[in-house]
């Protein structure tokens, strides 16, 4: 009997939490009010380019050839100013092995060096151009300060969201009061994207030239209810 009064009180506790909170949704649409939206874009150079490297091993003369490729790496990119122990890593070295027909082994390095501008970039690959025997390509650009500049541009979104309530409300004779709902709309655009691939390809020797990032572009868009009063 008391596991059944229990149950009882809950389910009329849920019903009246429920019944209140319908009522203030209906105190919130019964108040006079506007509905806008507001967006916002913003185009920014990325400062920050990855690129990935590959060395392979040609000869089958073991992890000596390797080094020896690691090592005019590292005093090609510092000839053209990379400081390699900051900006350039190894990575998954767990898969830097792979098997041939043949079945001879094979050795495979595979490094991330991050730039920060086109001539640099420009730079890098003239200097592995000369060198030869490696390859390279361009995996992704993003910005150093991507996150705030995602915020800025939403707060340009709801501004402008304001903006547009006071023109319409004016139209009406009537003007806005204070923000009564706000909503951030989502969609993909606001990640960082490139088009341009630039690739150096070690058969070929040759990198493509004209090497032009498109700006990351980004876009806010606020959903905003102003309260309504007239002047």
């Amino acid at each position: 009997m008391m596991k059944k009064t229990v149950l009882l009180l809950v389910l009329f506790l849920g019903t009246l939490a429920l019944g209140m909170a319908q009522s203030k949704e209906n105190d919130f649409l019964d108040q006079p009010y506007i509905e806008v939206t507001g967006t916002a874009m913003m185009e920014v150079v990325p400062d920050e380019i990855y690129v990935k490297i590959i060395l392979r091993e040609k000869d089958q003369r073991g992890k000596t050839e390797l080094e020896q490729q690691e090592k005019k790496l590292f005093q090609t990119l510092q000839k053209v100013g990379i400081d390699v122990k900051k900006d350039l890593a190894v990575r998954n070295m767990a898969g830097n092995r792979y098997k041939l027909k043949s079945g001879a082994m094979k050795l495979r390095k595979e490094y991330v060096l991050l730039l920060h501008d086109v001539n640099t970039l420009d730079r890098v690959f003239a200097g592995l151009e000369q060198m030869g025997g490696v390859e390279a390509e361009v995996e992704r650009v993003d910005h150093s300060q991507i996150e705030k500049l995602r915020r800025e541009v939403k707060e340009d979104a709801i501004k402008v969201a304001k903006e547009k309530a006071m023109g319409l409300a004016a139209a009406i004779g009537q003007s806005i009061k204070e923000a009564i709902y706000i909503r951030e709309e989502h969609w993909g655009g606001m990640a960082a994207q490139y088009m341009s691939n630039v690739a150096l390809d070690a058969g070929r020797g040759s990198a493509d030239a004209g090497v032009d990032f498109e700006k990351i572009k980004l876009q806010g868009t606020v959903l905003v209810r102003f309260k309504l009063w007239y002047k």
